[in-house]
């Protein structure tokens, strides 16, 4: 009985593999190119008949980052917590994305800058 209460305890705790994201910070380093973006009620737009709404960015090993195109050209520091990527400016806050999924060279993802928001689709180089 002792057993079965312990384990009872012990195992809510423990999570499935698959409810856990995947290692974020050692998937997202390189660079990637948006494919498609998606504003709030929105359809899927395929930024590539778009050359001004094209955007990369570079994660680095370090921490670094660098983003080009639409959202502006220049670079900063990042982090990241679960499924959770914060870059920097300055120490500043720039924007937030949010991993709706990550596999292999294809994710899709949120991203939030100030009161804007916006879903991405992206490949890697």
């Amino acid at each position: 009985m002792l057993l079965l209460a312990t384990l009872m305890v012990f195992l809510p705790a423990c999570s499935d593999d698959k409810d856990e994201p995947d290692d974020i910070k050692s998937q997202i380093i390189g660079t990637w190119d948006a494919t498609s973006v998606k504003f709030s009620d929105t359809d899927w737009v395929d930024i590539s008949n778009y050359p001004s709404m094209a955007l990369s960015i570079t994660f680095n090993k370090d921490g670094s980052y660098y983003g080009r195109g639409a959202l502006g050209n220049g670079g900063g520091t990042y982090s990241v917590t679960g499924k959770t990527i914060k870059t920097y400016i300055d120490g500043e806050l720039y924007g937030t994305y949010y991993v709706k999924s990550l596999s292999g060279k294809n994710a899709e993802l949120s991203l939030t800058m100030g009161s804007s928001s916006m879903e991405i689709r992206a490949v890697k180089r």
